[in-house]
């Protein structure tokens, strides 16, 4: 029994590091600059579009909406592994400690993120509906109530079959969640919020009664468990190469065309090898366009020319930066190093790449601009962006590339 309670600590012990390593590089003082930049850009917006609001704006469907996503969605740390169905499975019965502190553990992880939510939507809470910031502790702990709520109910849920009940159930504690907290935002009778809390406290009870004989689903578990870590490596993997997360691979043959473009030659190598990992690759591919459509729509709302530039220069630095790792991609690779070149060829191609997609990226918000008539905005930004991207691979990039040989 001991072993067991000690395994909690042991693998979260474990998990705690393996996040710090990568919040290292996830977190690093350029990214904290950008951060700052966009978060202190999107307040002054956001505090001018509140000012814009009336008191018919549907504050408490808005809010209500918005939490009752973040409250329903409550995934469960567990920290199990594959072997453990194995070798963990016959001692099911005596943990039940261990699994009390990963329900308890996901909610104080999950408290910061409903803490962070409130925390933005209360000054158009307070803007639409003249309450005080004091109202903030009135609307916060029923949606810690609830988040402990849907935790429970998460991990009864586990102990069903079916697959389909279990999806039903998010649908309608969606509906519930919504529907509580729009009743308390909007402060409607209190007889309305009380017959809602009932049906709760009827549900919690159903649910532990009906899975108080049911054995856990292990393979479920375990599943669940690794899908979360893989969301976390997925983020991480923005910032840094992360060994454990292999990148899908995809033939894209419609477009080969582009590689027409790499000249064929001895000197030609590693930017024909450069070029088809990143049109082969969904993890640089996918994420230059997932990057260039977000900017691309940011840019069409915005009407501001200074915002619609430091949208362009915001987007070149996270594409430019996070371009890096496709680097040393190819390192593991024997045959790389066979290559009858000079070396110092592999930096220069990587450099001209990253180049052109930065320039490509400036030439598409560019595109969206003429297409919105904003012929100052536009040219401003492809001068402005030009200029950064060259800035980027000229110098930034090469001292990130020099400390990533040194390590």
């Amino acid at each position: 029994m001991k072993q067991i309670n000690r395994l909690w600590r042991e693998r979260s012990q474990t998990y705690n590091q393996e996040i710090r390593k990568y919040l290292r590089y996830m977190l690093n003082d350029h990214l904290l600059f950008v951060m700052i930049f966009a978060i202190g850009g999107g307040a002054y917006y956001y505090n001018n579009w509140i000012d814009t609001l009336d008191q018919n704006f549907p504050v408490s469907w808005v809010m209500a909406i918005i939490l009752g996503i973040i409250v329903t969605i409550s995934p469960i740390q567990t920290l199990l592994k594959e072997a453990d169905q194995v070798f963990l499975l016959p001692l099911e019965h005596k943990m039940a400690n261990y699994f009390r502190k990963g329900i308890w553990t996901s909610f104080f992880t999950q408290s910061y993120q409903l803490l962070i939510i409130l925390a933005v939507l209360m000054p158009l809470y307070a803007g639409v509906t003249g309450e005080g910031f004091q109202s903030f502790f009135y609307l916060f702990i029923p949606l810690l109530i609830l988040k402990v709520w849907n935790l429970y109910i998460q991990w009864f849920l586990l102990k069903f079959q079916e697959k389909e009940f279990n999806q039903l159930d998010k649908i309608g504690r969606l509906l519930m969640n919504v529907i509580f907290i729009f009743l308390w935002t909007a402060k409607s009778s209190y007889w309305l919020v009380a017959a809602v809390a009932v049906v709760y406290v009827i549900l919690f009870i159903y649910y532990w009664n009906a899975t108080k004989n049911k054995l856990l689903k292990w393979d479920t578990l375990i599943e669940l468990e690794q899908q979360r870590m893989l969301l976390f490596y997925r983020v991480a993997n923005l910032f840094t190469d992360v060994p454990k997360l292999k990148g899908e691979v995809r033939r894209r043959k419609w477009l080969d065309p582009l590689l027409k473009f790499v000249s064929y030659g001895h000197n030609s190598s590693f930017q024909y090898l450069f070029s088809r990992t990143f049109i082969r690759n969904s993890e640089y591919f996918g994420l230059f366009c997932r990057l260039t459509i977000i900017a691309a729509v940011f840019i069409y709302f915005s009407h501001n020319m200074f915002v619609i530039i430091g949208i362009t220069l915001l987007f070149i630095y996270l594409t430019g930066f996070q371009m890096i790792p496709l680097f040393q991609k190819q390192d593991n690779k024997i045959w790389v190093h066979l290559y009858p070149v000079n070396h110092s060829l592999k930096k220069k191609s990587f450099l001209r790449l990253t180049q052109v997609l930065l320039l490509i990226q400036t030439f598409i918000f560019l595109v969206i601009l003429m297409v919105k008539h904003e012929w100052m905005s536009g040219g401003a930004s492809f001068i402005i962006g030009a200029v950064f991207s060259m800035f980027i691979v000229q110098l930034y990039i090469p001292m990130r590339l020099s400390k990533m040989e040194k390590y």
